[in-house]
Parts: structure tokens; sequence; C-alpha cells
């Protein structure tokens, strides 16, 4: 997830992009993974540090689909 300074808020934007992130990941809709994935890096940079790159999940290895 971003780093974010102690007891600075979260930019909103950001925490709704991680949300339906993992709520695509937890039903298995990656092709909508990745398009909020795509959204998380292009999200404007905070302060001159762009936003970090959130991973959660590696991909499969030998796994059909």
């Amino acid at each position: 997830m971003a780093e974010q300074e102690e007891g600075a808020p979260e930019c909103a934007e950001c925490a709704w992009l991680k949300v339906e992130l993992e709520r695509a990941l937890h039903i298995g809709d990656h092709s909508r993974a990745v398009d909020h994935r795509v959204l998380l890096r292009r999200h404007p940079r905070h302060d001159d540090v762009p936003v970090a790159t959130f991973q959660t999940a590696q991909p499969s290895e030998g796994k059909d689909t």
C-alpha cells in the first residue's frame, strides 16, 4: 500500500481504488482487478511522491485460464 507519514490521512480516491481492487480479487474478477491496478498507477502523485504500487496477488504458475 502507499506509504503514508504517521498521522497523515490517506487520499480518499486511493483508498476507494484499493478497496475495489481487493473486492475484485476476492470474487476472482481478474479483469476488474487489473483495471483498478492501472487506475492506481495512473492516480496523481501526492506531495511529489508517486503512489506506491499496490500488489496483493501473485500470478499462479501452471494454472489454465
